[in-house]
């Protein structure tokens, strides 16, 4: 029996014909071109350099919605680890998606009374009151009068070990955003009644209807009213089995197809099916040709009339890389499998249960405003400490018929720039910027000062046996750990070229798999690059020119690769990365040195870019 006939009964079929290989952080995938990655908060320990305030380097379960003309994203954040108090929910807003503003608290670190919790380990809760642990799987509802509210979920820990979506909790709050960023109070949605907690017992806030805006009370009715919306809230509130009529599984998401009928997806590659907009579901089946863990699955319907089921494709929920996508026409058969998230910074602060890598991927649900038709926005963490969003346009595709013809100088300063895939940090960020020497002119720029990180600009090109690379940069206070790097690579991600510039202007080449040393270049300078590669002798030829000064040589592949697809600009030649022998979850990881601190500032600008085919 054939693999597409075994899954021939499944409500979602899979026929990605590469799998993803985690030994490598993209899975030795295609990229999703266009694809960028920006960081909306870096974690650190350190409250004063950290990009929230408070620096706590637990911070994971991102949601995004996009409402009013602006991007809002909100997240878990604990000290240290997970499911150990204190806990709150931040939130941070956009007006482009690619910065982003100051986190702020959305629901605080809250105490609880101890005496109506009925779940697990009861007998270890030995004072008045117990911090609680928030969690969420569902956040931002938009209302049909366009109202914006946001909701999280209370829960109690009574030590590490016990989840706080056992269906123990306090009870899910919520408040309103209104359009100037401010907040309305908060009330509880629902007290966790099955679990213990009520309004009796429990005074931490009011109920809604206690309100007296009527209009938020009449926002938070048509939230309970929609039965897609609150399925997601199963977890959290389990035992109560009059609400959840059908019970549920972890981290719905789901869209609708052309006949009505809705796909719901969960974590453990399940998948669910709904026949009257979310009032009752299929019994839930394992799909296992959608091969992933415990990461969420993302499950959207696209712009462009298409499905996307993005994940990390792999079994292995100790090492959540990459985050993927597939494409279905008929939201059922998915094929081809492209990386979201290029590569994994390293998990930089000890905590328990973090997993490591690019996870918990939530976009914008459906029903709620997408910014256009044109493009795929998701929201998720890294090692569980920092927080990102990915925007990807469709038609997605992770190949190309075209070569490059980039020239930066008339294009719009910004942080997005067209048919490229760009990673982003926040102390390592990408950007079109003006020129260094050129007045009325601009570049685009990869700025470094993360000590454990870097900034990324790729361009993939048609896929060819030998092509000419012409580039030009311009190296600018170039600290010792920032060293600007050039690979040329293949479609799984293999590098036969591969250069790189030391801080003191030496340049080396990686040449049949040693370093060589290939002369030097003066900072502050426009240096012109050309590369030659030829896959059928497997050699490369790199020339450079800087003012007077002109030197060639050639050099023999590092790697033995048919054809050559893509060139990647990095700040960094390389970095401390986490490997599959690595793991997260007991805390024992330790902490990386001088993570809080800052590097002094590199520049490496790029004007433009030229590749062609060259023919035999």
């Amino acid at each position: 029996m054939s693999t597409s006939n075994y899954f021939n009964n499944d409500l979602v079929r899979c026929h990605n014909k590469q799998k993803a290989d985690v030994r490598f952080h993209d899975g030795g995938l295609r990229h999703a071109i266009g694809t960028h990655c920006f960081q909306v908060m870096r974690a650190t320990q350190n409250a004063e350099t950290s990009t929230d305030g408070f620096g706590w380097s637990y911070n994971h379960a991102a949601m995004l919605v996009y409402w009013n003309n602006k991007f809002y994203i909100d997240y878990l954040s604990d000290p240290v680890s997970e499911h150990l108090p204190p806990s709150q929910t931040l939130i941070s807003w956009s007006d482009n998606g690619a910065q982003w503003s100051k986190p702020t608290v959305l629901f605080p670190a809250m105490e609880a009374p101890s005496s109506p919790y009925i779940g697990p380990n009861a007998d270890e809760l030995t004072k008045e009151t117990i911090s609680c642990v928030m969690h969420q799987r569902v956040s931002f509802y938009v209302t049909n009068n366009n109202r914006l509210l946001a909701t999280g979920f209370y829960g109690i820990a009574p030590n590490h070990g016990i989840a706080p979506n056992n269906g123990y909790g306090v009870g899910r709050v919520v408040r309103e955003i209104y359009s100037d960023n401010t907040f309305s109070n908060i009330y509880f949605l629902r007290f966790n009644e099955a679990g213990g907690y009520n309004s009796d017992n429990t005074d931490m806030f009011p109920h809604f209807r206690e309100s007296s805006n009527e209009g938020f009370i009449a926002a938070c009715e048509e939230l309970l009213a929609d039965h897609l919306f609150t399925q997601q809230m199963w977890e959290e509130e389990r035992l109560n089995t009059e609400w959840f009529t059908q019970p549920g599984a972890e981290a719905l998401s789901y869209y609708t197809l052309p006949n009505g009928d809705i796909l719901g997806f969960y974590k453990n590659s399940i998948v669910t099916k709904s026949t009257d907009n979310g009032q009752t579901w299929s019994e839930k089946e394992v799909d296992y040709s959608l091969e992933t863990s415990t990461g969420k699955v993302w499950a959207q319907k696209t712009g462009d009339g298409k499905y996307a089921l993005c994940y990390n494709p792999t079994t292995d929920s100790a090492h959540r890389w990459p985050i993927a996508v597939t494409v279905s026409e008929n939201g059922q058969d998915f094929d081809n499998l492209f990386a979201i998230t290029p590569e994994v910074s390293p998990h930089k602060y000890a905590g328990l249960y973090k997993n490591l890598g690019p996870q918990y991927i939530r976009g914008i649900c459906e029903g709620n405003p997408l910014p256009d038709n044109k493009s795929l926005w998701l929201a998720y963490t890294v090692n569980k400490e920092d927080v990102w969003v990915s925007y990807t346009p469709v038609p997605i595709s992770g190949e190309t018929d075209d070569y490059v013809h980039t020239d930066f100088g008339n294009m719009q300063p910004g942080p997005f720039i067209e048919g490229w895939n760009i990673y982003s940090p926040i102390w390592s960020p990408v950007e079109i910027t003006a020129s260094p020497t050129e007045r009325g002119r601009h570049a685009l720029c990869l700025s470094d000062e993360d000590p454990y990180d870097r900034a990324r600009a790729m361009k993939s090109f048609k896929k060819s046996e030998m092509i000419k690379i012409e580039t030009r940069v311009y190296l600018d206070g170039c600290h010792e750990k920032s060293n600007f790097t050039i690979e040329v690579m293949d479609s799984d991600g293999h590098v036969p070229v591969r250069l790189y510039f030391k801080s003191n202007g030496d340049i080396v080449v990686k040449n049949g798999g040693r370093y060589s040393p290939f002369g030097s270049c003066q900072q502050k300078e426009w240096l012109d690059i050309a590369i030659t590669a030829n896959c059928l002798t497997n050699t490369f030829t790199i020339t450079l020119k800087q003012g007077i000064s002109e030197r060639s040589k050639s050099f023999r592949f590092s790697a033995s690769v048919y054809t050559v697809e893509r060139i990647l600009f990095t700040s960094k030649n390389i970095l401390p990365f986490n490997t599959i022998e690595d793991c997260g979850k007991w805390g024992d990881l330790g902490n990386l040195e001088n993570a809080d601190i800052k590097l002094p500032k590199s520049r490496f600008y790029i004007s433009g870019l030229y590749v062609e085919e060259l023919k035999c």
